[in-house]
């Protein structure tokens, strides 16, 4: 490798006791992507995020994604590389995103990379998150399944097992007001029958308290 290519891997990659250092922990990886999300914001197009919720970037996704990406990653140089470089050129100011790539591309190239290579191997990256966000978007049906549709059917369940309690307590309260009602109708009649038979049989034995009177008076 020439000397100029030397140098540039040397901004490329960074460097440790002296040696270059091509693969990064994941955090770097992880960190190329915080920013990304950092700088695009709430302009981050959603690829399947559920509807009229807004989700915001999670530290513990990236790394989580990025490892993956990382546990995957291709033998060679590639996009996961490329990647890397771009994120340890950031901090050099003056250079544009085209001249960070150009520069990055013209030293991966010469360890075998090509245009071809780093758009395969990022096209494996995207699919590979695809299927975690498959594979997670599984697992949130579960726990929706478990944690709100079991709940949201056990309030159904409650609600109508409340309406017909409901129904039941409105029978019974018109039940409760008729038997009343005719309750009261039936006391009236069996008091005015008593009230009666009371007052007649009175009246026979008044009649004959009143005989009885008579006979001790006229009878001697």
């Amino acid at each position: 490798m020439s000397n100029k290519s030397s140098f540039l891997k040397g901004l490329i990659f960074k460097q440790e006791d002296g040696e270059t250092v091509e693969k990064e922990s994941k955090s770097t990886t992880a960190s190329a992507f915080k920013g990304a999300a950092m700088s695009q914001g709430a302009n981050v197009q959603n690829f399947g995020t559920p509807q009229n919720v807004q989700g915001v970037i999670d530290n513990k996704f990236v790394d989580q994604l990025t490892g993956v990406i990382e546990q995957n990653n291709i033998p060679g140089q590639d996009y996961f590389e490329f990647k890397q470089a771009v994120e340890n050129m950031k901090s050099i100011a003056g250079m544009s995103d085209t001249q960070k790539f150009q520069t990055i591309y013209a030293v991966l190239s010469l360890q075998g990379c090509t245009k071809s290579v780093l758009l395969t191997s990022l096209d494996n990256y995207i699919s590979l998150i695809q299927g975690e966000k498959t594979s997670f978007n599984k697992e949130m049906e579960d726990q929706f399944n478990g944690r709100v549709t079991a709940k949201l059917a056990e309030a159904e369940s409650a609600k109508k097992e409340m309406e017909t309690i409901t129904k039941r307590m409105a029978e019974l309260n018109t039940k409760i007001l008729n038997v009343t009602q005719e309750a009261g109708a039936e006391e009236q009649k069996i008091r005015a029958t008593e009230a009666n038979f009371m007052a007649s049989a009175d009246v026979i034995i008044n009649e004959m308290l009143s005989d009885k009177n008579k006979i001790n008076e006229y009878l001697k």
